[in-house]
């Protein structure tokens, strides 16, 4: 899709499609959408008043121009009540014109934003939720299929925002572009299936994403895991014909700093449960257990493309969790990395004991602050349900920190408690730790369970268990795997960034 700018009137622009925003309760049309009204003899307002445009949130109106105009069709676009209207609804609005403008068969689409719009937020954030809800919301998973679906395509988006400097058009697209195509990696990497996302051609696709941007990369074998006495990682891939791997990228955007941000993905290729297997029903979802590290990868991207000044470690562990001879069972005690020790409890705790190994290295590696994203547990789905991230953290300023890039990216999120009485769950009498205590706060055990590898380096704790796939099209999100978290990460960079400066 390409992306270009016009300050042509609206009334004299050559375009397939037109398209304008309406708030609900208004009485009368505002900016760019009352410009087109009057070309078109007030045929919009006319819809209004009958009650076939209400500007309800989400609401889309293909209009006919009856030759008043040179562009040849006008949508509508419903943004809902002006008072509540945000960044978030912009781009998510955007995101279903989007697909109604390719559904009608639109190649060339203009997109015209009020200057009211404009002054509400800084420009050049504005200019990005609208390419980013484009870029995302005509996002599809090409797949494996013989022959491919010939979709209609969006080829070219101009934009019009009146008031808006170049600089911020510039800035606006750049990022908008950069965050989405971040997204859709990620979104990529999670739909594809275990038997074509191994933990080898995982670390394959990381280092291509590594060598595109200049970022330094290395993957720990087998044999490198076993000398570094990363135990918890490889007793859960002990089961797998597939040898694991420990992915570590380095970003360094400010050499002169100490201070590196850390991301830690868990990389479950695919998720059997172990011997205490999960039912078969809705098995083969279990291929996206690895969103955590398909968000970091996806993060990686966008800040290799936009080079903020900031230092960035990724460590992403990464295995399969199946079932054999070999593989660890409920009683057993193992090592970590750290040193510490652990008593199995349930073999499909598996993503936080490859974390444990992750975090530890990362503080090995020198990170000063932690951000690990994992789909651990069902039980923050009972929680949060599928529209909230939970988060857990040991430093509550590093945590507002995280949540306040999260408010920025439009990614819910929502903090859960990790009081010092919780540690009773996993509390062993064979070893330091267990990696499970039952089934009360499940998503929070999982939490105290992590925070032991974290140790006292500030760190967050993000559970996309519910949010990492979308079980219908809504918004930005397709139905399927949404690239949750990779837009809060490259911002965190960003927020480095402007920290350091």
């Amino acid at each position: 899709m390409e992306w270009k700018v016009t300050k042509e009137a609206l009334a004299t622009l050559v375009t397939d499609c037109l398209l304008v925003v309406h708030t609900e309760g208004e009485d009368s049309l505002q900016g760019c959408t009352q410009e087109v009204d009057a070309a078109l003899d007030h045929r919009i307002s006319g819809l209004v008043t009958e009650g076939e445009i209400s500007g309800k949130y989400g609401e889309v109106t293909l209009v006919h121009n009856w030759g008043k105009i040179p562009a040849k069709r006008l949508l509508v676009l419903g943004l809902g009540k002006c008072s509540k209207l945000d960044l978030d609804k912009m781009r998510n609005g955007m995101a279903i014109a989007s697909r109604k403008a390719r559904a009608a068969g639109v190649k060339q689409l203009t997109v015209a934003c009020s200057p009211t719009l404009n002054n509400r937020w800084n420009p050049a954030d504005l200019v990005q939720a609208v390419v980013e809800g484009f870029e995302l919301g005509v996002y599809r998973y090409q797949g494996y299929k013989q022959k491919q679906e010939q979709e209609r395509a969006l080829e070219t988006v101009w934009l019009v925002m009146p008031g808006v400097t170049d600089s911020a058009f510039e800035a606006g697209i750049e990022r908008g572009r950069v965050f989405a195509a971040a997204t859709n990696t990620a979104r990529d990497l999670t739909y594809e299936p275990a038997n074509k996302l191994t933990p080898s051609i995982l670390a394959e696709r990381a280092l291509e994403i590594a060598n595109r941007h200049g970022i330094e990369a290395e993957v720990l074998d087998e044999q490198k895991l076993n000398e570094l006495g990363m135990d918890a990682l490889l007793s859960v891939s002990k089961a797998s014909a597939e040898v694991p791997r420990m992915i570590v990228l380095h970003y360094r955007g400010a050499p002169e700093s100490k201070e590196i941000l850390g991301w830690v993905g868990k990389g479950v290729t695919f998720d059997s449960g172990g011997i205490q297997v999960k039912p078969g029903r809705g098995m083969g979802d279990m291929k996206g257990d690895m969103a955590g590290a398909a968000a970091v990868l996806g993060a990686m991207e966008a800040i290799g493309a936009l080079k903020p000044h900031c230092n960035v470690t990724a460590v992403i562990p990464t295995c399969e969790n199946m079932i054999n001879g070999n593989g660890y069972r409920p009683g057993d005690v193992i090592s970590s990395f750290s040193g510490k020790t652990i008593e199995i409890q349930h073999t499909d705790a598996e993503g936080r004991l490859i974390l444990a190994d992750g975090l530890a290295y990362a503080r090995r590696l020198g990170a000063t602050s932690l951000v690990n994203v994992a789909t651990l547990t069902g039980a923050v789905v009972t929680a949060l349900g599928y529209i909230t991230t939970g988060l857990m953290t040991n430093d509550e300023k590093w945590a507002e920190e995280v949540k306040a890039a999260a408010r920025v990216a439009g990614e819910k999120m929502w903090e859960l408690p990790l009081f010092e009485e919780y540690e009773e769950y996993l509390k062993s009498e064979v070893a330091d730790l267990k990696n499970e205590g039952g089934g009360p706060a499940g998503s929070i055990q999982g939490g105290m369970f992590l925070k032991h590898f974290a140790e006292k380096t500030p760190w967050v704790h993000l559970d996309i268990a519910g949010t990492a796939e979308s079980n219908q099209e809504k918004g930005i999100h397709p139905k399927g795997s949404t690239g949750v978290a990779v837009r809060t990460l490259a911002q965190l960079a960003m927020q480095f960034d402007r920290q350091m400066k």
